[in-house]
């Protein structure tokens, strides 16, 4: 199904229930149904379903498929079988798809399941082992639309865990030009069942037409439930903010000294002020007050361990101080293996290795 005329926004939405999600996923494609499609926005889904959600016959089926949301009801316009939601290249390949057949003057870009971190994403448990998306290797594909098609992502909603956090932000704005102009999620958690998408979708509609970005995004953020930011993908302020946190480092002896703001000299204070000020640079509009490097660092040594070898994996680690001072380990005898993780994810049982895979396109 193509819609040839150019809207105001798509709104491109991968939900992945190909796991313990998979209710949360379908309600969320019920939710876009509410207000759906319009003259002014396109609403497409990707949803996975491992089959075990059964409200009525209409749920019962399971797979990946791409849906496009009208008023009341989803129309389905391919079914993928069982493919895999935790490969960066389904990833890449739905935007591709979704830029090319809802043509629009913006594009929205909604990312909905786990979130692992920096280790990872997306979990798929309907194959033959569970896999998980990494980090790079996910931003790699939203950022390959830029870089192969031409596409530019105006919003990037991460609606998953831990994505706030400095090394995302810097991933995303690694090279000068970005898919991503502008990143939406939570400043400190995410609700197990996500944003409110007839929300979302109402919202967009309603605001279709301004032509204020940033007022716009304040409408998305300030009615939802939940505490959101929305941050810009600044290729010259996050670099900044990487050599600002390498500087760190050479003076302080635990990240904690910095995360928490104890225990310093007036020197140190000063580190913190201007990582914090930089870190607000960013800032496009936050629901409540953004508190700087408190919330944006989730990895602290405590939490990093044998796991230096999957941040070592982010453009955030390299060449940069920060890196050495949160492993207490020797990283040329770390190992070099990065293609799987044995990991519990919120909302998860147990935990499981699951497989990462590379983005090839």
């Amino acid at each position: 199904m193509s819609n040839s005329g150019i809207k105001k926004w798509t709104i491109l939405i991968y939900a992945d229930g190909n796991n313990e999600m998979e209710e949360i996923m379908y309600k969320s494609l019920l939710a876009c149904e509410k207000v759906g499609s319009s003259n002014d926005i396109n609403v497409v889904v990707q949803i996975g379903k491992l089959g075990n959600y059964k409200n009525n016959n209409k749920d019962s089926w399971s797979g990946v498929r791409r849906c496009y949301a009208k008023n009341g009801e989803s129309v389905l316009v391919e079914d993928l079988g069982k493919a895999n939601m935790a490969d960066p290249n389904v990833l890449y390949d739905f935007i591709k798809w979704g830029c090319k057949n809802y043509k629009a003057e913006h594009f929205m870009l909604v990312l909905s399941d786990h979130g692992g971190d920096f280790i990872g994403c997306f979990t798929d448990l309907s194959l033959d082992v569970p896999y998980i998306m990494g980090i790079p290797e996910m931003i790699e594909a939203v950022n390959a639309v830029r870089k192969n098609l031409h596409y530019i992502i105006d919003i990037l909603v991460l609606d998953m865990c831990y994505m706030n956090c400095v090394e995302i932000l810097y991933e995303l704005g690694q090279e000068e030009k970005s898919a991503v102009k502008t990143a939406i999620t939570y400043v400190d958690y995410a609700a197990y069942e996500g944003i409110s998408y007839d929300k979302l979708v109402f919202n967009t509609q309603k605001y279709s037409i301004s032509t204020d970005m940033n007022l716009f995004i304040r409408y998305l953020i300030e009615d939802q439930d939940f505490n959101l930011a929305a941050f810009e993908i600044n290729h010259e302020k996050l670099e900044k903010i990487k050599l600002l946190f390498s500087n760190a480092a050479k003076t302080i002896e635990n990240p904690l000294e910095v995360i928490n703001n104890s225990n310093v000299n007036l020197e140190k204070v000063d580190f913190v002020k201007n990582i914090n000020d930089n870190l607000k640079s960013i800032v496009i509009y936050s629901k409540k007050p953004f508190y700087g490097i408190n919330v944006s660092v989730n990895a602290i040594c405590e939490d990093v361990g044998y796991l230096i070898v999957f941040y070592r994996k982010l453009a955030f680690s390299k060449n940069n101080l920060w890196t050495e001072l949160l492993s207490n380990k020797d990283l040329d005898k770390m190992p070099v293996q990065k293609d799987k993780i044995n990991v519990s994810l919120k909302g998860s049982s147990e935990e499981k290795v699951h497989y990462i895979l590379k983005f090839n396109n």
